[in-house]
């Protein structure tokens, strides 16, 4: 038994994996999975079986490879909720690797994506799904060899995930945006000639995706002019092609300003959320920003302006609508933005349901809501780099208890940088939680609370 092993064993033995009390989701909109007939659950055991055996032979020869992600009809694992403690699926001769956000369609169908770095020089997608048991890896889409990563990930259904990233500028090669596709069997590489509309530069990246539909998928993408002036463009999937719409003119006279998120609400309505910052290095906060969608193009919604920049969002109907005010703000440069506060959109007004203090207390990283009672936040304390998830029932925030291990113990100085816990709402109304321990011999800790 390797250390990993030996780990992962201490904590289940501690009770890391044992479920705690059901919990039930409210009011969630629920999608039906679509699945492909499921083989005889003899066949289904013998392959689960045979892919064990390859992954554990694969880590000992040192495969850089583990096993592919398996295809959806795999046989379906029913729900445990609470902590499930599993070896990451980074090759294992990586330097390091980072997973920076999740999607799925169920409990034991969620993807979750990032970038890996092979050596220290170069960088490519990371791309991991777990199928209720355990995770493998998947190399992603073929990109010819060029280095890129991947920001955020949406899942419709097993067999239709979405994944916006961008190319890494390495040499002659700029920035360039990157959204790859799963169809059930591969990746694959989308093409962006949709920005060929642009008369400016393109998005150096991609930062959020929100899928509504097969044919109804946005994704939002920004790109700097002269290092100062950020451009937000947003990109429509009609389930045959890409269509660009161009986001209204928020750069202020002095500073720089971006949006930071998509989100769409039970019914898909769409709202987008940023800011903007003044001129300088220090980066001051100016405001925060909220854009709709009205079917036609994007508006900046200024009755839901915020004193300081928005960086998550998570809407659930027109007068119900969750945010982040605070924590890691992009536009010109990166910024630390405090305080860090939750707010809710009740239609009219925004309220502070949350303060979480500055950035130098905490860091929030995942943001999502099923209903004006039930709201989660992840994040991590800053001086400690302990995870933390909240939850908001309606009337009182509660922390989520971290295992009866503690789940995670503080990572080495060269590990902080490269956490980024992790929250989503999987398509049948599950919810989702990943954290990360270790670099490249990694364990990755999921959380469910499974749906009804």
């Amino acid at each position: 038994m390797n250390d990993m092993e030996s780990r992962l064993a201490e904590l289940l033995k501690a009770g890391v994996g044992d479920p705690p009390g059901r919990v039930t989701v409210q009011a969630v909109r629920r999608q039906k999975t679509r699945r492909r007939g499921v083989a005889a659950i003899g066949v289904a055991a013998a392959i689960a079986v045979v892919a064990a055996l390859f992954a554990g032979l694969s880590g000992r020869l040192g495969n850089p490879s583990p096993a592919v992600s398996p295809t959806v009809s795999a046989a379906p694992v029913p729900c445990r909720p609470g902590w499930h403690v599993a070896t990451g699926a980074v090759p294992a001769s990586d330097y390091e690797d980072r997973l920076v956000a999740i999607a799925g369609s169920a409990s034991d169908d969620v993807w979750a994506v990032g970038e890996r770095f092979p050596n220290q020089k170069q960088t490519f997608p990371l791309l991991e799904h777990w199928d209720g048991r355990r995770w493998s890896y998947s190399r992603g889409a073929s990109l010819g060899g060029r280095q890129a990563f991947l920001t955020s990930v949406a899942a419709l259904s097993a067999d239709d995930v979405w994944a916006v990233g961008g190319f890494a500028p390495v040499g002659s090669a700029r920035s360039a945006p990157l959204i790859e596709h799963w169809n059930g069997r591969s990746w694959s590489l989308q093409p962006t000639h949709a920005l060929a509309g642009l008369k400016g530069a393109l998005p150096q990246t991609l930062t959020s995706v929100a899928a509504l539909a097969p044919d109804d998928v946005w994704v939002l993408g920004h790109d700097l002019i002269r290092g100062a002036i950020s451009i937000d463009v947003y990109l429509h999937w009609n389930g045959t092609s890409w269509k660009l719409f161009a986001g209204p003119n928020i750069s202020p006279r002095l500073g720089s300003a971006a949006m930071q998120a998509i989100g769409a609400d039970n019914r898909g309505r769409l709202w987008a959320v940023g800011g903007w910052v003044g001129i300088g290095e220090a980066g001051v906060p100016r405001g925060g920003i909220a854009e709709r969608w009205t079917g036609r193009q994007w508006e900046v919604n200024r009755h839901a302006a915020w004193k300081e920049p928005l960086t998550m969002v998570a809407p659930v109907g027109p007068d119900d609508v969750w945010a982040i005010t605070g924590g890691s703000f992009t536009t010109a440069g990166t910024y630390g933005i405090s305080p860090v506060k939750v707010l809710h959109w009740n239609g009219s007004t925004w309220k502070v349901e949350l303060f979480q203090g500055g950035t130098s207390s905490v860091d929030p990283t995942g943001l999502v809501a099923v209903s004006a009672v039930d709201v989660y936040v992840i994040g991590q304390a800053a001086t400690t780099q302990q995870p933390f998830i909240d939850h908001w029932n309606g009337a009182r925030w509660r922390s989520v208890p971290l295992g009866p291990a503690g789940h995670m113990q503080r990572p080495g100085r060269r590990a902080i940088e490269y956490r980024s816990p992790s929250l989503a709402v999987t398509s049948d109304g599950s919810i989702a939680a990943l954290d990360t321990e270790g670099l490249a011999d990694r364990a990755n800790f999921l959380w469910l609370r499974c749906q009804n």
